[in-house]
């Protein structure tokens, strides 16, 4: 029987997390632009707030950071004077600083944005900031669009050759040629803000989900918190007969509307939408599908053995307090050197994390960026026990990429790339902190992870696959429930007697509502996390030196990563087999 293990995967579905690790935000509708914003040489544009070259004794703490409502009216005033400017015969220094005055804004819009995730997301009771992000995600598509317009008036202006030589790059006028060809159509803003207000639909419904359960009305959280054994499977259960249709609901209505931005861009689905735009990968679905074949041919195998032997009733978890937290990244951070002990000094003297154990939290983690103050933030949903040790490594490890890189933009598969690679460093990284015991304990417990990820997010991407090519038209909660179950079977996790979890647990993952077809991007990454892993157990700090001198960058995307660390593709043929091999051998020891 598989009961332990079961019930240990549902508690981890039900916190809403991403299972076994945060992400680093992304808004995949604007990649495109970001893309085109960071390859604009902007070192002459300062940020008019406070950044890293402060001169104040006391540095800027994030509570000392105010937020204020952005405001459409001035980014489309400073675009006005910008392309009035640009088709007079102002001075070439006149119009640069005037779009310096443009980027400078919508990077303010961006923070405020951000800044009201943030402090939503510390404290999800709070309806103020809930209603504040909420506008902010509703109109920066419109930002967006404003943005998008200035390219093209400035590639249509008389200052256009000039622009392309000296402020933005080569091509840029050809590019921008075309109004019409603009991916900003008002058709196609208004289908990004109906997505946003879904979002928020979403946000508000999975808040603090209230379930009927044994004659009182209680939140899931607080009853999760004090029920224990069947009583606690009883009401996970109730949760989910009673939240299923209206997840089912808002998930087909969300695919709807990506569906329609699909057709609106010229795709001839949303997946490869997502693979394509979204999330500019160089690799297809077709390769994925293969990818996913051999996961399920030498991962979910090995998989299987560890549910069946219960594994992870072999490895324990004990409390970790919020300073003990702190004190074991912050040394190892320290041993580490460089960029990596800059990133966490910066971090606590600035306090730009939260590890509190909080109900009141959104249950995720993550890592996103503070434009205004050059500034990385990391949120974990802390649990208080052992798991944190490696949740808060993964975020850290976004958290150094950011600081040391500027937070230039990067593909989501490059990103993970870091924070697994910080996860797997840091089981020896930590030797000063814990006893051989605890490390072998806790390489046992990332390695459970591991197998864990490639299996279950594996499924994760064959459900959304499957969901999408049936398409929301024809699709049901009935249709969508028996998918979930037929992917738990057929990635080896499936245990008789317990369907309405295989079946409805699909509602918590985060990623399906606010982050679609991103899942497939957590085993990619992972090899070459692995790969640095692999190197670590030769030689102790190879991996860590590798993985430092591929930190700071100067290339761009998985493709870019893999030569400029020579790492083997994780799409070659044998690899998913060598990470069934170096898991077996972490386990065996």
């Amino acid at each position: 029987m598989r009961k332990h293990q079961a019930f240990r995967l549902l508690a981890l579905l039900l916190c809403l997390s991403l299972m076994l690790s945060g992400c680093k935000r992304h808004d995949q509708l604007s990649a495109v632009l970001n893309d085109q914003l960071s390859r604009i040489e902007l070192d002459h544009i300062r940020i008019e707030t406070i950044a890293r070259e402060e001169t104040d004794d006391e540095p800027l703490r994030f509570g000392d950071m105010v937020y204020e409502r952005p405001s459409l009216e001035e980014l489309d005033a400073r675009i006005s004077k910008a392309e009035e400017a640009m088709n007079r015969p102002d001075s070439y220094q006149t119009v640069e600083a005037l779009l310096d005055d443009c980027f400078l804004y919508y990077y303010h819009y961006s923070t405020m944005y951000t800044l009201s995730d943030i402090r939503s997301c510390l404290d999800m009771t709070d309806e103020y900031y809930a209603a504040e992000y909420n506008w902010c995600s509703e109109n920066f598509a419109l930002a967006q669009q404003a943005m998008d317009g200035l390219y093209y008036a400035c590639a249509a202006s008389p200052m256009a050759s000039v622009l392309e030589r000296n402020y933005f790059w080569d091509g840029f006028s050809d590019q921008y040629s075309d109004a019409d060809a603009s991916i900003y159509s008002d058709r196609m803003v208004e289908l990004m803000q109906e997505e946003s207000n879904l979002i928020s639909e979403y946000r508000a419904l999975s808040t603090d989900p209230i379930v009927s359960f044994r004659g009182e009305e209680a939140s899931i959280y607080d009853l999760m918190a004090r029920l224990h054994g069947e009583s606690y499977n009883q009401a996970v259960i109730a949760y989910y007969d009673q939240y299923n249709e209206a997840f089912s609901d808002l998930f087909i209505r969300m695919m709807a509307v990506r569906e329609q931005q699909a057709a609106e861009l010229g795709y001839d689905s949303f997946e490869e939408m997502q693979y394509d735009y979204g999330f500019e990968r160089n690799y297809t679905p077709a390769q994925a599908d293969a990818y996913l074949r051999d996961i399920r041919t030498w991962i979910v195998p090995l998989y299987t053995e560890l549910l069946d032997g219960n594994a992870s009733g072999r490895v324990w978890s004990n409390d970790v307090s919020e300073e003990k937290l702190r004190w074991m990244i912050g040394g190892a951070a320290e041993e580490i050197g460089g960029g990596v002990a800059e990133a966490y000094d910066f971090m606590t003297e600035r306090e730009l994390c939260d590890l509190r154990v909080d109900s009141r939290k959104a249950q995720m983690s993550f890592q996103t960026y503070l434009d205004d103050f050059e500034a990385p933030y990391l949120f974990l949903n802390a649990t208080g026990k052992t798991d944190d040790i490696l949740s808060f490594a993964h975020e850290f490890g976004h958290f150094c990429d950011a600081y040391v890189n500027l937070d230039s933009y990067e593909t989501i598969d490059l990103a993970e790339v870091y924070s697994q690679g910080m996860e797997y460093l840091m089981l020896s990284q930590l030797r000063g902190q814990l006893s051989e015991r605890e490390l072998g304990n806790l390489a046992r417990l990332k390695m459970i992870d591991t197998v864990e990820l490639y299996a279950q997010q594996a499924s994760f991407a064959a459900f959304e696959h499957e969901v999408y090519a049936i398409g929301s038209a024809n699709l049901t909660a009935e249709k969508i429930n028996e998918i979930s179950r037929q992917t738990a079977i057929d990635y080896g996790y499936y245990e008789e007697g317990y369907d309405p979890f295989y079946s409805e647990s699909w509602v918590d993952i985060v990623h399906f509502f606010e982050h679609p077809f991103y899942v497939i991007s957590y085993p990619v990454s992972n090899d070459l996390s692995m790969q640095i892993y692999e190197m670590e157990l030769q030689e102790e700090g190879s991996g860590m030196a590798h993985y430092l001198s591929v930190l700071e960058r100067d290339f761009s995307g998985l493709e870019g990563l893999i030569e400029a660390g020579g790492f083997e593709s994780p799409f070659a043929e044998g690899r998913i087999e060598k990470v069934a091999a170096v898991a077996r051998q972490v386990l065996a020891s």
